[in-house]
Order: C-alpha cells, then sequence, then structure tokens
C-alpha cells in the first residue's frame, strides 16, 4: 500500500513536470522577473525535489521537520508558504525566508537561491558546503559554480542530438554532500560533472 502511494505520487509529479514544461513560456523561469504563475510553478519543483532526493539518516538528528530555505526570492517563498506543515515521507514540511549567511545551518535541507543573488552566491554555497542541503537556483551558471540544480534556460535550444531537458545536475557537489537523486528526476536533467568551482561572472560552459 504504501509503495502503491509513493508510485502515485512520483507519476503525478512527473506529469506536473510535463505539464507546467508545455505551459511555460519559452523565456520563464530564467528571466529577472517572474509572474505569480511562475513563481509558483518554481515553489511545486521545489516541494516535489523532495520526493526525488534522499538524504542521509544522521542529516536529521532526530528531527521530525524538513526545511526548506527561500534566500532571495520572497515571492518564490511566498508562493510556497502554505505549503507549510504538509507531511513528507514522514517528516513535517518548513518553510523559511534565510536573511542572513547564519541562517544557512544544519537544520536546513533544500536551499533556493534567487537569481538576484549573484554576488552573494559563492559565501552562500560555502556556506552550504558538508552540510546535508541541496542547494538550487534559477542561475544559469549555478551548477559551475558548486551549485547543486539549476533550472534550464528555457530559450537556450538544445545541443544537437539532446533533448530538452528541465534541470541541469551536478553530481560531484550533490554526492559530496551526502545526498541522491533519484533517476527518474536524473532523467530529467543534465549532468554536469563539474568538479571545481568557477567564478562568478566566467564564461559557463555547456554540459
Amino acid at each position: 500500500m504504501k509503495k502503491a502511494f509513493w508510485k502515485i505520487l512520483r507519476l503525478l509529479f512527473c506529469l506536473l513536470l510535463i505539464l507546467s514544461w508545455i505551459a511555460m513560456p519559452r523565456t520563464s523561469l530564467s528571466s529577472d522577473v517572474h509572474t505569480p504563475q511562475e513563481n509558483r510553478i518554481t515553489a511545486l519543483y521545489l516541494y516535489n525535489f523532495l520526493l526525488f532526493v534522499d538524504w542521509p539518516k544522521n542529516a536529521f538528528s532526530g528531527s521530525n521537520t524538513l526545511k526548506v530555505g527561500v534566500y532571495g526570492a520572497p515571492e518564490v517563498y511566498k508562493a510556497m508558504k502554505p505549503m507549510s506543515g504538509k507531511m513528507i515521507r514522514g517528516k513535517k514540511l518548513v518553510v523559511f525566508l534565510p536573511t542572513d549567511l547564519g541562517d544557512v545551518d544544519d537544520s536546513l535541507k533544500v536551499l533556493f537561491i534567487g537569481r538576484g543573488e549573484k554576488r552573494g552566491v559563492k559565501a552562500l554555497l560555502r556556506k552550504a558546503r558538508d552540510k546535508h542541503i541541496l542547494t538550487v537556483s534559477h542561475m544559469e551558471e549555478f551548477v559551475h559554480l558548486g551549485g547543486m540544480v539549476s533550472f534550464v534556460h528555457a530559450g537556450k535550444p538544445p545541443k544537437d542530438g539532446q533533448k530538452q531537458k528541465r534541470f541541469m545536475v551536478n553530481l560531484p557537489a550533490v554526492h559530496k554532500s551526502g545526498l541522491k537523486i533519484r533517476s527518474r528526476l536524473l532523467r530529467m536533467s543534465h549532468i554536469v560533472h563539474d568538479e571545481k568551482p568557477q567564478q562568478p561572472g566566467k564564461t559557463m560552459k555547456g554540459p
């Protein structure tokens, strides 16, 4: 019964991803100004990532909460806040809006960094390093800076022979944090093997 429940949830997530991909304007999720609909879709992605990422058991230290921080993106936080209190894999979801580096601690399990935080992204990623925190952003170069998951620039055509994907995933960064991303989400992603984070503002090569 439990396995069937999770299977249904995952199928629903895949359906939502497909529908949102079809409905999404080609320049959305990568632009600086997002509409309320786009913010809701981002919040939905973040929520559903929680079903496809596995944290080590010691990441929770007996805590019954799953904490998601939305840094520098108040509209995404506003869209996701109503999801607070929902139960995900036996944990109570907590959504909050960090205001400084001190809020990025071991209690966090997901950190979404707003596109406008380019100057501070390196410091945020350093703070999250060696913690069991999934880092996510809309920034195009995010995975090359050491981030784990970024949304693919919707207006950027895929390379020859490649299918359009929704995400970019830096697997070395994921594995170093002790996290595992399930294959269904990886199949929707370009995989990046970027061992050495680069400096913001440099020209990044695609996957």
